[in-house]
């Protein structure tokens, strides 16, 4: 662990840029007060039919309706004036069920807005605002889930293979009308982007592009020559840490590293398993094609030395040698062969 750490220290001291993709660098870009308005610049590049303008970080943490129900813990929450909730999570590794969990965490923001109403109601009933029984007409505010994901999702055949971002709904299956607009979750496959940096043409392809290659930059290309995109590499400019900033980034960093090793070593040892298992199967199956194999050989051979016995004792009762051969399924030549 030790020895990992240091490594990705000494890398990290000829760094200019950090690595966006850290628990620590994606904290810092979005989920601080003083760069709210890089989170909102972000969201907006995202999510091109909605405006938002201000938002208010929420509580990450959410438990279960009960004790045993699982507590779960975005990496960024946060809520606009009118009510609506963005859920922000990095996926480094790929998960089966991603898309399902997404949809999970959903449940959560929404089921708050639920004990909100009721909170409210409790409230104006202490004060005496209201004698009416509790009554809530389930007017959900939207949940978004925006997910930066450092791999591929297995899409249709037909799916485009450089389209690296996806936004889904709930439609009908038929036209496509919309059930509800309460519910949109959008997925940024950073695994489906290739593009240079020469062949960037919009400010999101640019955000895209430094979340993948950033901390492996030299300076500030003229590509993104632009004030926000400046505040970035601010931000990221490892030289502009703290001692304390920058032990957290390398502390992060490390297991940023450790989260690859482990998974890497999976894939190998699946990879093992599956390896051995073949060659056990491909072993199991050749010894049962070979014993087959040798068994219908012997058993010819048998069959064989058997006829050759009888057609020597019928040669010896001067049987003619088409009738042995009737008999003994031997050829005329190989029992002609057995007289010499």
């Amino acid at each position: 662990m030790e020895e990992r750490k240091e490594e990705s220290m000494a890398e990290c001291q000829e760094k200019e840029f950090a690595n966006l993709l850290c628990d620590f660098m994606f904290k810092r870009m979005f989920c601080s007060e003083a760069n709210k308005d890089v989170l909102i610049w972000f969201l907006n590049m995202v999510l091109e039919d909605v405006e938002i303008k201000s938002v208010d970080f929420i509580p990450t943490e959410h438990l279960g309706l009960t004790e045993e129900d699982r507590k779960v813990i975005f990496d960024i929450s946060c809520e606009c004036t009118d009510g609506r909730t963005f859920i922000i999570e990095m996926q480094k590794g790929y998960q089966k069920y991603f898309r399902e969990r997404a949809l999970y965490y959903t449940t959560y923001p929404i089921n708050a807005q639920g004990r909100k109403a009721r909170d409210l109601y409790e409230s104006e009933r202490i004060d005496g605002r209201t004698q009416e029984k509790f009554r809530w007409d389930y007017n959900l505010k939207p949940v978004i889930v925006v997910a930066l994901l450092n791999f591929e999702f297995k899409h249709s055949d037909d799916w485009p293979k450089d389209k690296y971002i996806s936004s889904y709904r709930l439609l009908e299956d038929t036209v496509n009308e919309p059930m509800t607009q309460t519910l949109r979750f959008v997925f940024l496959e950073l695994g489906r982007f290739n593009k240079q940096i020469s062949e960037l043409e919009t400010p999101f392809e640019k955000w895209i592009y430094l979340l993948k290659h950033m901390h492996n930059m030299k300076g500030i290309p003229s590509e993104f020559d632009e004030p926000l995109f400046k505040r970035l590499f601010l931000l990221a400019e490892i030289g502009n840490f703290t001692p304390g900033e920058l032990e957290q980034y390398y502390k992060s960093l490390n297991n940023m590293g450790d989260y690859y090793n482990i998974l890497n070593t999976a894939k190998e040892e699946a990879e093992r398993i599956g390896l051995e298992k073949g060659l056990a199967q491909g072993l199991t199956q050749g010894l049962a094609q070979g014993l087959a194999q040798g068994l219908a050989q012997g058993l010819a051979q048998g069959d064989r030395d058997r006829a050759i016995k009888a057609a020597k004792e019928m040669l010896a009762d001067g049987m003619p040698i088409d009738k042995i051969s009737k008999y003994t399924e031997l050829s005329a030549e190989e029992i002609e062969a057995l007289m010499a």
